[in-house]
């Protein structure tokens, strides 16, 4: 019984919260993000962003013209070039990140 009552209350409610959000994440579409969402994460979460637009788009990640290109469209669309987070894109906040590169193109 004691048992039983160690997870209940907001704790348990927490927990799956938690594990939701993890989840959902993992499943999202990233090409949504918006320049101002874009423009406030971290740089190495920038970087896993930028993987997985690649990858949504089958292109190859480790390829240097990729990243680089990616990286440059991004930059120059969104108006992020710092390696710390910020509030604001320099351009396009509220515009999905996804219009950053023209996908169908078969050169950067």
């Amino acid at each position: 019984m004691a048992l039983n009552q160690t997870f209940k209350g907001p704790a348990v409610h927490s927990l799956f919260a938690l594990i939701a959000s993890g989840v959902l994440v993992g499943c999202s579409n990233p090409g949504a993000l918006t320049c101002d969402e874009y423009a406030a994460q971290t740089f190495s979460e920038r970087k896993k962003i930028e993987k997985s637009l690649l990858e949504a788009h089958n292109l190859e990640t480790l390829d240097l013209d990729n990243m680089l290109g990616l990286q440059q469209a991004l930059s120059k669309y969104c108006g992020v070039y710092s390696f710390q987070g910020s509030d604001k894109a320099g351009s396009n906040g509220s515009s999905s990140i996804d219009k950053a590169v023209k996908w169908s193109s078969k050169r950067w």
